[in-house]
């Protein structure tokens, strides 16, 4: 089995790359972590049609078992993609998995900030200025712009849809 990690930005269906809609058209696979609010499923929706899908229920908290239940149901496949929101390498589930097999290649996906930043119209840095990403304040590190990646109500630089949230804050 070749397993492939694919950001799909987002949730705008044409914000994929053009890797990203490759791999998801070659797959024998889609699987599509799914949440309440199905953000990655309607990601993907317009591109899958006629493939096999496999939705995967997420948030998975403590007990991990489930990413091998998972990698038992997709291990008879050839080429299989596993899709996150957004870009695989920020809070994406798709290293879980790969804690129990391995993955042949990751495609990143356009981030959550880096959407957000263009809507607004407004850098995330310039220059050398110094960035901090989390997903909650942190007072001891100096930066000229700080990304929460969880929101923070008193940004005026704010994106999201309830599921997920992000704010940029100039601090310079």
């Amino acid at each position: 089995m070749n397993l492939y990690g694919v950001g799909v930005g987002p949730g705008d269906p044409e914000l994929l790359t053009l890797k990203a809609l490759r791999l998801i058209r070659e797959a024998d696979l889609v699987v599509i972590p799914t949440s309440s609010r199905k953000f990655t499923l309607n990601a993907v929706l317009p591109h899958v049609q006629g493939k096999d899908v496999l939705q995967f229920p997420l948030p998975v908290r403590r007990d991990r078992s489930a990413y091998q239940s998972l990698l038992d149901q997709i291990k008879s496949y050839n080429n299989v993609v596993y899709v996150t929101l957004g870009d695989p390498a920020f809070y994406s589930s798709l290293y879980r998995l790969g804690q129990f097999t391995e993955i042949r290649d990751v495609v990143p996906g356009i981030t959550s900030f880096s959407w957000c930043s263009a809507l607004h119209r407004v850098p995330i840095a310039l220059g050398k200025e110094k960035v901090l990403i989390s997903p909650e304040p942190v007072s001891e590190f100096k930066a000229d712009t700080l990304v929460l990646m969880k929101g923070e109500a008193n940004s005026p630089i704010r994106c999201g849809n309830g599921y997920f949230t992000v704010s940029i804050k100039r601090l310079s």
